[in-house]
């Protein structure tokens, strides 16, 4: 038996997960949900399934037959509206006084006003949408890097010169051009640019 369709997809709600192999012995499919519920698969031929993921979370389906069994994995995103993307709330927390604790925010206790979050916000959503594929369906390593685009944009707004002082041993130094783990987080949603 040999799968005729990717064994792990990232597909977003609402979309429709195929699933097909080839065998000699009649196959049948288990569809296991993020929930742990199985559920129905519809079947185009008997070697080819289809069904709308409609829980954001990790799809796991099995066929078997008498010539064994393969597994496949959908990964599904929820697509994001404007409620879901990064907001002033998600980096300084849902407190405007910052009096709790335990309610600070991606950032942290600071000092930066609300304007000049959603300012660095705004500027660094729109270099991320420059450099990046955003898919509708938002992803957490995006979202991820967009909240750390926001700390370090304010972070350098401290360094006008862009120079870390140092001390007598090790001098003055530069901060890295490009933060290591945004790269990280954006790498696979890069945009390709030839020519």
């Amino acid at each position: 038996m040999l799968a005729t369709t990717e064994t792990a997809q990232e597909l977003g709600v609402d979309d429709v997960w195929h699933i097909g192999v080839t065998s000699d012995a009649v196959a049948s499919v288990l569809v296991t949900n993020p929930d742990g519920d199985t559920v129905g698969a519809t079947v185009g031929d008997p070697y080819a399934w289809s069904l709308t993921v409609d829980a954001p979370g990790r799809w796991v389906a099995s066929v078997t037959s008498s010539e064994g069994a393969i597994h496949f994995t959908a990964n599904i995103t929820a697509v994001v509206d404007a409620a879901g993307f990064p907001n002033l709330v998600d980096l300084r927390g849902a407190d405007p006084d910052r009096e709790d604790p335990d309610d600070l925010g991606y950032l942290g206790d600071n000092s930066w006003t609300d304007d000049e979050i959603q300012d660095a916000l705004d500027a660094e959503a729109a270099a991320q949408r420059s450099a990046c594929r955003v898919p509708a369906t938002y992803p957490a390593d995006l979202r991820q890097a967009l909240l750390r685009r926001v700390a370090r944009n304010l972070a350098l707004r401290k360094l006008p010169l862009m120079v870390l002082r140092g001390d007598s041993q090790s001098g003055d130094t530069l901060p890295p051009a490009r933060d290591a783990e945004v790269r990280r987080f954006e790498a696979s949603h890069r945009k390709l640019i030839a020519g």
